[in-house]
């Protein structure tokens, strides 16, 4: 009989497909990105497997499974203290998931989708984190509403004016040539909300917030696409919960490559 480090070692040399994992932004619940984990697999081109909470400690814990023949397999994640303000904590939570699925399940490579407050948290743990020894590395990201940096608004009203510092210090370190983030091998699409041609913004971030993202994936392995969406449905929470448009659009750039995004 196999011990459990026996039968995790040999779980790992099975090779599964790379997982997306998705992760809600600053107050997001389990209905942040439900209809997009649920619809690309209604679309068949996904699986949703595993749900991952980390709780205000880090510690991890995983519901769900995953088959190790599981097409496309999706992984919801959730903060159990979803009104972390402070992103720099929120990434050593997603570090934590990352080891876990890796010692788990032998991930080495993974896609993410964000949406808004945990932008800031991929991009810092992208920053910070990905360049450790056996850690897993990022695929393809898609960005969803980034607050990347705080401009003309203040992007949340609940949030400390403290964390402007923050943002726009980070954000330096991102675009700096010799980042880490520049390094990596890594495609990127950026999605943004215009609720009218008046209004520069989706309600919560302006739109130039967003795009600054263009002047990060400027690596030479990297690749940077955007996309604007306009009217009611291109609202900051509309975006990952009743837009088809967004769903069809990340449906193409994550697992369907060949064909090109209409």
């Amino acid at each position: 009989m196999l011990t459990v480090e026996q039968e995790v070692l040999a779980n790992n040399k099975i090779k599964r497909e790379i997982p997306t994992l998705f992760f809600h932004g600053f107050g997001g619940t389990v209905h942040s990105m439900d209809y997009l984990i649920n619809q690309a697999q209604i679309d068949g081109y996904a699986t949703r497997t595993l749900t991952v909470t980390v709780n205000p400690q880090g510690k991890v814990r995983i519901y769900g499974q995953w088959p190790q023949n599981t097409r496309n397999p999706e992984i919801q994640v959730l903060f159990l203290n979803n009104h972390e303000s402070d992103y720099h904590h929120t990434a050593v939570w997603i570090d934590s998931i990352l080891k876990v699925l890796h010692q788990k399940y032998g991930v080495t490579r993974f896609n993410a989708v964000a949406h808004s407050w945990g932008n800031n948290a991929v991009m810092y743990y992208l920053e910070t984190y990905s360049k450790k020894k056996n850690q897993p590395q990022i695929d393809s990201l898609v960005n969803i509403a980034a607050p990347m940096q705080v401009l003309n608004r203040n992007i949340y009203r609940r949030n400390d004016w403290r964390y402007s510092n923050q943002l726009n210090r980070d954000f330096k370190s991102y675009i700096a040539p010799n980042s880490n983030i520049r390094r990596l091998h890594i495609r990127e699409l950026n999605i943004i909300g215009q609720l009218t041609p008046e209004d520069h913004f989706d309600k919560a971030v302006p739109v130039s917030s967003a795009k600054s993202l263009q002047r990060v994936f400027k690596g030479p392995h990297q690749s940077y696409e955007s996309r604007i969406f306009t009217g009611p449905r291109a609202e900051h929470s509309a975006l990952t919960r009743r837009n088809p448009k967004v769903l069809h659009d990340i449906e193409h750039f994550l697992w369907d490559r060949e064909k090109p995004t209409q």
